[in-house]
């Protein structure tokens, strides 16, 4: 399912009543998902422990201007730093750090059953199979928990999910302008949470099974990788250059791997100490 079908989905002014009937449901999922979301945020409305650190995160980011104070308030910062700069966005236009955070997560946890659709119809073409699993993603208790959280959890889904569906609408489609977004939301997702990275194999080993089943010929796979790594490189490197996080990154990734790894090597002591 194309960009532009997609729309003609969404258009009220349809003539079949089937496709009418899907843009009102299509209207009432998110619409759905914000009640439960203000709800339950209404209910308990509390920050976690690692919610309060970003909060003052943004704070002091957005007080100061730059990301080096920061590095300096908390040197031992090792996330993806796109979540902070977003939440970062909307405190420099007046919204308080809190409101900005828990309200990022709720609109981006609106938009996730639209993503959820659109990717369902892209893989099955089926309607009501689609529509299903946009209001079983809307009524997910753990979705509805990561919405009114102020983490990183539901901007990663949401970036995933749009990667997901231009990966898809590009290996269905063959067209090159699908691999563009692609991109530019694997560096979103990136920036986000670097477990990002773990598409890349599984995006390599599709690429070689579509060659070998002769869906895609090399011209085609080489046009759209090339075009995938340079919408992907290009929108890293202007995020990082406007967030002023260039030297941090890297450092940042490194520790985060290291963290895992030494996590992994307890795991397997402990698992040997057991024996």
């Amino acid at each position: 399912m194309s960009l532009k079908s997609l729309l003609i989905h969404l258009s009220p002014s349809l003539l079949s009543p089937e496709k009418y009937r899907t843009f009102l449901l299509l209207t009432c999922i998110p619409l759905l998902s914000l009640f439960l979301s203000l709800f339950c945020w209404n209910l308990e409305p509390t920050v976690s422990r690692d919610g309060l650190l970003y909060l003052e995160l943004v704070q002091v980011w957005h007080d100061h201007g730059s990301f080096q104070a920061v590095l300096e308030y908390w040197p031992q910062f090792w996330i993806p730093p796109f979540p902070l700069y977003l939440m970062k966005l909307l405190t420099d236009c007046g919204i308080p750090a809190e409101a900005a955070g828990v309200g990022l997560n709720i609109a981006m946890g609106c938009c996730l059953p639209l993503i959820v659709y659109g990717i369902a119809m892209e893989i099955t073409g089926k309607r009501k199979i689609a529509l299903c699993s946009a209001l079983l993603t809307a009524l997910n208790p753990s979705m509805i928990e990561l919405a009114i959280e102020v983490q990183r959890d539901m901007i990663y889904l949401f970036f995933c999910g749009l990667l997901i569906y231009f990966l898809a609408c590009g290996i269905r489609r063959q067209k090159w302008f699908y691999w563009v977004f692609a991109g530019v939301f694997f560096a979103c997702s990136f920036l986000t949470r670097y477990e990002t990275l773990e598409f890349i194999p599984l995006i390599a080993f599709y690429f070689l099974f579509l060659l070998i089943a002769k869906y895609m010929s090399w011209k085609k796979l080489l046009i759209n990788a090339s075009v995938f790594l340079a919408s992907m490189a290009a929108v890293f490197f202007l995020l990082i250059h406007t967030m002023g996080v260039q030297e941090h990154l890297f450092g940042s990734y490194q520790k985060y791997y290291l963290q895992k790894w030494r996590l992994l090597e307890r795991v397997c002591l402990g698992r040997e100490a057991k024996k």
